[in-house]
């Protein structure tokens, strides 16, 4: 969270503003404001360097979200994340981790938007080895368990390669539908 030092010199930047419209008006100026119809968006909470850790109701499998920010905007319920970290834990099944540069959540995450660097490794498991996922953006919809792109992905598993434009993956189904110019590059000695 934002530390005591931050809240401190916060406090200064506001006093020395309300100091300056003071001395603005006995001067007789008007202070510069914004007009009423510009809406200022501000943030209610940050978050600084952060984890928060979500089990499930038998305490088996957990998902923890890390993150170096999050700001929270209470007008939408929205949130935008620098460098966030998801790591899901789930009984039966591989583990997963997933990264990127940046993320915006909608009200109760209902979308999530990855973009920059985002990776997703999915461990090796159930008979199928590291499966690791690349891309530029990435539009999650946690309540359908779907991940979609419309930019270039590229799939790395233990014995191929495989690029396209474009993806559409549903973890409920297990189906992965590869969009436009697809590439398969399949190596035995892996």
């Amino acid at each position: 969270m934002i530390g005591h030092l931050r809240f401190g010199f916060l406090f200064v930047i506001v006093a020395l503003f309300a100091s300056l419209l003071i001395l603005l008006n006995q001067d007789g100026h008007t202070p510069l404001l914004a007009p009423e119809n510009i809406s200022v968006r501000a943030p209610d909470y940050v978050l600084e360097d952060f984890s928060a850790i979500r089990t499930d109701e038998n305490d088996a499998g957990y998902k923890m979200l890390l993150g170096k920010k999050m700001v929270h905007y209470p007008d939408d319920d929205s949130a935008e994340l620098e460098q966030p970290r998801l790591i899901t834990i789930e009984p039966g099944k591989p583990s997963v981790q997933l990264q990127a540069d940046h993320a915006k959540m909608s009200a109760e995450g209902e979308d999530i938007y990855l973009s920059g660097n985002v990776v997703i490794v999915r461990n090796e498991g159930k008979g199928r080895g590291e499966t690791i996922l690349t891309t530029s953006l990435l539009h999650l919809i946690p309540d359908q368990d779907i991940a979609r792109t419309d930019k270039p992905v590229e799939i790395t598993e233990t014995n191929a390669t495989i690029r396209a434009i474009g993806m559409e993956m549903n973890n409920r189904t297990g189906n992965t539908q590869l969009l436009s110019q697809v590439k398969v590059v399949h190596d035995k000695k892996r």
